[in-house]
Formats: C-alpha cells, structure tokens, sequence
C-alpha cells in the first residue's frame, strides 16, 4: 500500500511539472506579451534607482499597460530610460513565451517579475484567450485563412509570430498533463480509501483475536482449576487427609486403614466352619456380637447435630478467612452445612444483596470457591448453585476441597 502511495504521489508531481513546463513554453498573446515586456522594464527602472512603485502604476492602469505607458511617466529619466524602452521595444513586435520574458532579464529582477505576471494573468484570462489581428506583412496568408486554406508552414530560421500560434489551437500534447493530473488525482484518490478500508479490517481482526484469546485463556484457567480440584478430591479419597497435612499424619492414617482391614478379615465368620464342635460355634458368636454393635453405634457417631456456618470469601491458600454462626451482611458470602464439624459442603447464599456484594469482585469472592463458565465475567445478576462445593476442617480453618459448581441468571 506505501508503494502505491508513492507511485500515485510521483505521478501527481510529473504531471504538475509537465503543466508548469507546458505553461512556460506556450506562446502568449500580443497583450499578455506586451504586458510582460512592460512589466519587465518596469522593474528593471526601479532596479536602477529611478521607476514607481507598482501600486501607482496599477493605479493608473488598472486594466494593464505597456511600454508607451510607461514612456508617458518615464520620459524626462533621459538616458536612462531611452535604452530600456529600445531594448524591450524592439521586441514587442515577436511576441514569444513566459521563459523568452525571461531570458530578457537579470535572475533577480525575474524574482519580481514572475508573481507580478502570473497574477496578472490570472485576473485577466480574457487576454490569455485573445485571438490576434491579421497583420499587412503576409496578405497571402490572410486572404488564404479566409478563404480557408491553410498556410504553408514557416521556413527555417523563421520565428513563429502572432499569425502562427493564432492556427494552431489546442493540441493533445498540451491536455496531456491535465489529464495525467486527473489520473494521478484518481488512482491516489483510491488508494487512499483502500488503505482507509484495510485499516478498519485489520483493527476489527485485532478486537476479534482479542476476544477470542480472552475466552480462550478463561476457558483453559477453569480447566486447569477443575483438573486440580479433581486431583485433591481423589486424593483424599484414596487417603482420606487432604495434600495439605504432614506426611507423618498422611502415614498414620494409612497404617490405622490397614489396620482396620485386617481386623474386619479376622473377624469375619469361617467359611466352612464344622458343627460337631461347639466351642467354634460359640466363639462365633461372641466375635460376631461386638461386630453388630459397634455397626449399630458407628452411625450414631457419625450424625451429629446438623450446623449452618456464613463463611466469607477464600484467601490464597483456598481457606475461608472468616465463619460466623449467623449471617453477616457485607462479609457472608457462602453458607456451610455439617454434621460432625470436620467435612461440610457450602453453597453461596441464596439473597439478592449478596448476589450484589459478590458480583462486584467476583475474582476474589467466587473463583476461589466456585467453578463454572466463564464465572469471571459476570452476565447476570443472580448466582446459582449448580452442586455445592465441599470442605474440611483443618488446622483451625475450614478449607476448600471441592468447588461449587455455579451459572449466572438475569
């Protein structure tokens, strides 16, 4: 697209140059030409110390003026005027182009004459399109004009004159580089709004990929989060103590399982057990009664007294920093159930003003609790608790094994 940029630029400079250079070497009409020449004495006179200011001439001749002009103001000069009205009058007679003007005065009186001249030509176009008169030197050629015939071109060394340019016209040569400037206006034209175009695409793609590596970086963090809570909760299944005891706990309560299994085996009746002998039946039985009664009295152990704690929101190491036997608006977040006060399973409060209150950070109130989609981005104003969460008691804080599984509603 630079590239494009670049070409289309250069050809609007070469057509600008070809029309400069088109507009220096065409001919000017008699009255421009006799303008030009008598601008150009004009500022050599002051250029010598002795002509007006271009405000007075213009004040007398607002419609321009020529040499004999000038020769009525600049007359009792002497000397000093007579050899420049000579030199630019003997060229009034062959009209020629801006550069012949040119070449007839110094670079520095050429500074001044070229704005002067152009400006005059640009608030008198109507001189830029006059059409010369005939003049008595060639008859022949006039009466073939009218006739319309057309003359013979000029022989060498002969110097176009009015007569010439006036049968010339327009050529294509002239037209060319407007049309170049056209084009070149054009193709720029349209670049422009291809790179406008390509620039509005690109930064929609960008938002696009934006949105996409957010949801994306989301949906890998919650994987990441639900395979580590798999993990912990298979971990304890397997050992029965979370990751975050010491190994020495972690060691005894393996042993007691063990232990535990080799009693209940021991226990357990024999297969084949012969009737004739009494004493192995009697045995049975009193192995067999503690076993029923310590069944009986396990789940009574067990089932406890069923309590409600408030919990607020996790901190880093995934514990519940504050519990609470009754809710405590602006902290309670979570309530937890439990029976034994050791393993319990919490949910988030079912109100509207913690709704509120958790949805104003859910990074730090929800993420560390609760799993779901795309939970970081609240689009909704209610929480549900798809399946609640699970916790343990340990070391005096109750701590996340399992989270909540929650959506957005409303």
């Amino acid at each position: 697209m630079k590239r494009i940029t670049i070409i289309m630029a250069a050809i609007v400079c070469l057509a600008i140059s070809a029309m400069a250079q088109q507009n220096a070497d065409q001919p000017l009409s008699p009255s421009l030409w006799k303008q030009g020449l008598a601008t150009c004495a004009h500022y050599t006179a002051c250029d010598r110390r002795f002509g007006k200011k271009i405000e007075e001439i213009k004040a007398q001749y607002p419609q321009g003026y020529t040499l004999d002009d000038l020769n009525k103001i600049y007359n009792g000069n002497g000397r000093k005027w007579e050899k420049i009205y000579k030199e630019f009058k003997d060229e009034e007679g062959k009209p020629g182009t801006i550069n012949d003007l040119k070449g007839l005065v110094t670079p520095q009186i050429w500074k001044l004459v070229e704005p002067e001249f152009q400006a005059f030509i640009t608030d008198h176009p109507e001189f830029a399109n006059e059409v010369p008169e005939a003049t008595t030197d060639n008859p022949e050629a006039v009466q073939e004009e009218a006739d319309g015939v057309m003359p013979p071109p000029p022989g060498k060394g002969h110097r176009h004159g009015p007569h010439d340019r006036a049968l010339k016209g327009p050529s294509c040569a002239a037209n060319l580089p407007l049309w170049l400037g056209i084009l070149g206006s054009l193709l720029g034209l349209c670049a422009l709004l291809t790179a406008l175009s390509n620039r509005g695409k690109l930064k929609e793609m960008q938002r696009t990929f934006a949105r996409e590596l957010d949801r994306t970086n989301a949906n890998l963090q919650e994987f990441s989060t639900d395979a580590a809570n798999e993990m912990k909760a298979l971990s304890i299944r397997l050992t029965g103590k979370t990751p975050r005891k010491p190994v020495e706990e972690t060691v005894e309560a393996v042993a007691e399982s063990v232990e535990e299994a080799v009693e209940e085996i021991a226990e357990e009746p024999v297969p084949e057990p012969e009737p004739e002998v009494e004493p192995e039946v009697e045995v049975e039985e009193e192995v067999v009664a503690p076993v029923e009664e310590e069944v009986e009295e396990e789940p009574v152990e067990e089932e406890g007294e069923l309590v409600n704690l408030f919990m607020s929101k996790p901190d880093e190491n995934d514990d519940f920093t504050r519990v609470s036997e009754e809710f405590e608006p602006g902290n309670s977040i979570y309530v937890l159930t439990t029976f034994d006060g050791k393993h319990g399973k919490f949910e988030v409060i079912d109100k509207p003003e913690v709704h509120r209150f958790a949805l104003m950070m859910p990074a730090e109130n929800l993420i560390r609790a609760c799993s779901g989609n795309a939970i970081q981005i609240p689009n909704g104003s209610r929480i549900v608790t798809d399946r609640a969460g699970e916790a343990e008691f340990v070391d005096g804080k109750w701590h996340v094994v399992v989270k909540a599984i929650i959506h957005y509603e409303g």
